[in-house]
């Protein structure tokens, strides 16, 4: 899961999640230079000792030794209020940096049930809706995320955030609409916050990822419009797919304007993918029947030669999306992806294909596993394979980043 939990932002790490990799140690198996064992006999420590020795072990990321101590704390008789809530949040942290997401989230339930009126309640379901979007709990986690964006007396930052999140789980639900109007609200948060000066914000990350989302969904919107025949069908087609396609792309670039590097690159390479998307839609659209070889022939030359400069658009978005990565230093999947993009667009315009009668090899390739990279375009035009269902250009999985997955 790479540390997702820890370094998800200001809401997710308001507990003092601190983050572990591989290497965690277990219990009679400290290596050079970790402490003793905290306690020489836990069966006598009281509840209260155990919690503090717990918290040290935590400390020194210890933290499969630290869940032994705070669930012996949590086993012993009569408890009071302030020993239970310390041993059950830093059992949930404990299980953080175990990266155990599912027993994170059953120390969190467990906590909200024993204290349903604590002051922190916010920042317990803003941890426990990061682990359900771990564990792929898209409804639990846009609930979680709700309750945080519904709370009081928050940062706009930190509603930001929460709201971004909702927005990203209900994406992930396909409930575009809802989500739509979720990220709306961040966006609308953030700018009052600009307008009323009320916070410097220190990343913004989380409004760059409420705007490409709100471009992702018209992105996939766009997609599911397919032009098709009779001729007054494919004429009002072809107008949907051309204002999502006006739409997506003032939405993407919206999301450039917040100025954080990963989706000022996630979007740029998205814009690229639109366009060829966009080529193919109509070099791939159903002919009109009744047109003969000689007419069929002169409809694919004229159509390549009117859809020319949106190729050439998809060319310019894609080398200023790798020029601004290179100019920052800044590498990701999505500038990785950008490169191999760019030099397929290249390649297939290059090539010099004279197929009278037959479209150019289909320019959005399917990316989805992140090595499409090496794959050559072989298929001949004309007989290209059609796409499967929500499979054109860059696929779904390259709307949810792969390497930084809620992180600023």
């Amino acid at each position: 899961m790479l540390g997702r939990l820890c370094t998800a932002g200001p809401l997710v790490v308001a507990l003092g999640c601190v983050g572990r990799g591989p290497g965690t140690d277990v219990p009679g198996d400290r290596g050079a230079g970790a402490g003793a064992p905290s306690v020489s006999d836990p069966a006598a420590a009281s509840p209260a000792a155990l919690v503090a020795d717990a918290d040290r072990a935590l400390e020194e990321e210890r933290a499969a030794e630290a869940v032994a101590l705070y669930g012996r704390a949590l086993a012993a008789d009569s408890l009071d209020d302030e020993v239970t809530r310390a041993a059950t949040l830093g059992l949930a942290r404990a299980h953080e940096q175990l990266h155990d997401c599912a027993a994170v989230i059953r120390a969190y339930d467990a906590y909200l049930e024993r204290f349903p009126a604590a002051t922190d309640r916010a920042i317990v379901h803003a941890h426990r809706g990061a682990c359900e979007a771990e564990l792929g709990q898209w409804a639990a986690s846009a609930a979680s995320f709700a309750e945080v964006a519904a709370a009081d007396a928050q940062l706009p930052s930190t509603r930001v955030e929460a709201l971004a999140r909702q927005g990203y789980a209900l994406f992930n639900l396909d409930r575009f609409d809802d989500a739509d109007a979720v990220l709306a609200r961040a966006d609308g948060v953030f700018e009052q916050a600009q307008r009323d000066q009320s916070e410097r914000f220190s990343t913004y990350y989380f409004v760059g990822m409420a705007r490409f989302y709100r471009g992702a969904i018209l992105h996939r919107r766009f997609r599911d419009v397919t032009i098709v025949l009779p001729e007054n069908v494919m004429a009002q087609r072809f107008e949907q797919k051309l204002a999502l396609l006006t739409a997506a792309q003032e939405a993407y670039n919206h999301a450039i304007k917040a100025k954080h590097m990963f989706w000022v690159s996630a979007a740029g390479f998205q814009l690229g993918n639109l366009f060829g998307e966009f080529y193919d839609a109509l070099m791939y659209a159903p002919v009109p029947e009744w047109l003969d070889d000689k007419q069929r022939r002169t409809y694919y030359e004229e159509l390549k030669k009117q859809l020319r400069p949106v190729v050439d658009k998809a060319i310019w978005v894609l080398e200023k999306n790798l020029e601004t990565a290179r100019r920052l230093g800044y590498e990701s999947e999505f500038t990785a992806q950008t490169e191999v993009k760019l030099s397929h667009l290249q390649r297939v315009l290059g090539s010099g294909e004279e197929s009278l009668g037959q479209p150019h090899v289909r320019l959005a390739e399917d990316l989805s596993e992140g090595a499409a990279g090496s794959r050559e375009a072989t298929t001949t035009p004309g007989i290209d394979r059609a796409p499967e269902p929500g499979a054109a250009g860059a696929d779904r999985k390259l709307f949810i980043p792969p390497m930084a997955p809620l992180a600023p």
